[in-house]
C-alpha cells in the first residue's frame, strides 16, 4: 500500500496511486471538497465505515457509505492489541467478512476506515489483501506505517484515557491507541492461520465465491 495525500483525511494509503482498488484511512469527517473530488477521481465508489453508530458524526461527503460495525459494541478503550485483535477474529468473523464483502462488491475502489484507520481497518485490509493474493510480509509492512500518522491526530485522546487508568495499564493504553507494532499484526496472522488461512476464514464466515473472485480480479487489474 502506498501513502497518498487526500485533503481532510489522515493515515491514508492506497493499493495504487492512480487506479487503486483499495484505499484505507482514518475517519473522514473532515474530508474536504477537494479531498472528495480526488477520491472520486481515483475511482472510489463506496466508503466502508467500520465504526459503531455512536462513533460516527454527520457525513460531509457525497460518496455512498456502507456501515459495517466491527465490534458490535462500544470499542475497547483499554487492553492489549493482541487480545483485541484475537477477540475480533474469533468472535466477530461475520462482521469482518461482511466488510471484506463490501470491498469485493464495490463497483470501483473501496475506501475502508474506522476511527484511526489502524486496528479494525488493519484487520479488514489484511483479510481483503490476503484474499486478493498479498503476502504476509506485504501486510505487515503496510500495517506498521500507521503509527507515525496516527500519533499526531490521536495523541491527546490517548493521553486522556491513559491518565484515567492505573499506572500499570498506561503503557498498554498508549500502545493500543497510538502504535502499530509488527508483533501485533503477526499475532493476528497466526490466529488466521489457525483457521486455515484467510480464504478459509472468510469462506467460513460467509464470503461468497464470486466475492473472492472479485477481490482477485481487482488486484490483478490494479497490478
Amino acid at each position: 500500500m502506498l501513502a497518498i495525500d487526500v485533503d481532510g483525511l489522515f493515515n491514508v494509503r492506497a493499493s495504487d496511486t492512480t487506479r487503486p482498488w483499495l484505499v484505507r484511512s482514518g475517519a473522514p469527517e473532515a474530508l474536504s471538497e477537494a479531498g472528495e473530488k480526488l477520491l472520486i477521481a481515483l475511482g472510489v465508489s463506496v466508503i466502508v465505515d467500520l465504526r459503531e453508530p455512536a462513533e460516527s458524526e454527520a457525513v460531509v461527503h457525497g460518496i455512498p457509505s456502507a456501515s459495517v460495525p466491527v465490534y458490535g459494541t462500544e470499542p475497547p478503550a483499554t487492553g492489549t492489541l493482541e487480545e483485541i485483535y484475537e477477540g475480533l477474529l474469533r468472535n466477530r468473523g461475520h462482521a469482518l467478512t461482511a466488510a471484506v464483502g463490501a470491498i469485493a462488491d464495490a463497483e470501483g475502489a473501496a475506501l475502508v476506515h474506522c476511527t484511526a484507520g489502524k486496528d479494525r481497518t488493519g484487520l479488514v485490509v489484511a483479510l481483503a489483501r490476503f484474499a486478493a493474493g498479498a503476502s504476509e510480509d506485504d501486510v505487515v509492512a503496510d500495517y506498521v506505517l500507521s503509527a507515525p500518522q496516527v500519533r499526531p491526530v490521536r495523541g491527546a485522546h490517548a493521553e486522556r484515557i491513559a491518565a484515567s487508568v492505573e499506572a500499570r495499564e498506561r503503557a498498554d493504553v498508549l500502545r493500543l491507541h497510538l502504535e502499530s507494532p509488527p508483533e501485533a499484526i503477526v499475532h493476528a496472522l497466526a490466529v488466521i492461520r489457525e483457521f486455515g488461512g484467510a480464504e478459509k476464514y472468510l469462506r467460513a464466515h460467509g464470503l461468497r465465491s464470486d466475492q473472492l473472485a472479485a477481490l482477485r480480479r481487482k488486484e490483478g487489474v490494479s497490478a
